[in-house]
């Protein structure tokens, strides 16, 4: 009998070893497609307010095309790049030819790294170019490189936070799980030799 029940103690100290292991590996694996769903939640936030910016240089320099404005395009898109998350800004005709580009501003090549190895200068820029329309006629485009670092500093910063409190939470847990365990194993008692017993039949 009490053979049989050693042998239901093992097997239930088995199963909430295994169940402690499983949840711990679930655990595990959602904080890694938490950790994922930040970064996706994190590109789709970039793109969307990238893709604002522009589209709002595009409407504002529409008129000043058409009125040929050099003046005012020049000063568009140095404002443009003063904003903290511009690297710069450039606008073209139709047909390509720069009509007017922020302070230090690069070419589409610099930019883009393709005359460095490895394109390593392009790393951490993003670059969006947007039609310029008026009265549904294609009169130009404006570019605008965006620094991804700057874009995303604040969201980063958060999400590793974030990331580091779940993983740390993840350990917590398990060693809890341990502790919690080791708390309720009950040591085997020695068998002690009753010495009344033994005196009595002495």
């Amino acid at each position: 009998m009490k053979h049989s029940l050693f042998s239901i103690s093992l097997f239930l100290k088995g199963i909430a070893i295994i169940l402690l292991l499983v949840m711990f590996g679930y655990i595990a694996q959602n904080s890694f497609v938490i950790s994922k769903g930040n970064e996706q939640i994190q590109s789709r936030q970039l793109e969307t307010l990238t893709k604002v910016l522009v589209s709002q240089a595009s409407l504002s320099a529409s008129d000043m095309i058409t009125n040929s404005d050099q003046e005012r395009l020049l000063n568009l898109t140095n404002q443009l790049a003063k904003e903290r998350l511009v690297f710069d800004a450039t606008i073209y005709d139709s047909e390509g030819i720069k009509l007017a580009a922020s302070q230090d501003a690069k070419s589409t090549r610099e930019v883009l790294g393709l005359d460095t190895p490895l394109e390593t200068s392009s790393i951490g820029r993003l670059q969006l170019v947007e039609p310029i329309f008026h009265d549904n006629n294609l009169i130009g485009y404006v570019r605008m490189t965006f620094e991804k670092g700057m874009v995303t500093a604040i969201s980063d910063h958060h999400y590793r936070n974030s990331d580091r409190y779940m993983y740390i939470m993840i350990i917590m847990s398990f060693i809890s799980g341990m502790l919690i365990m080791l708390i309720l194993i009950r040591k085997p008692r020695s068998k002690q030799e009753n010495l009344l017993v033994k005196e009595l039949n002495s």
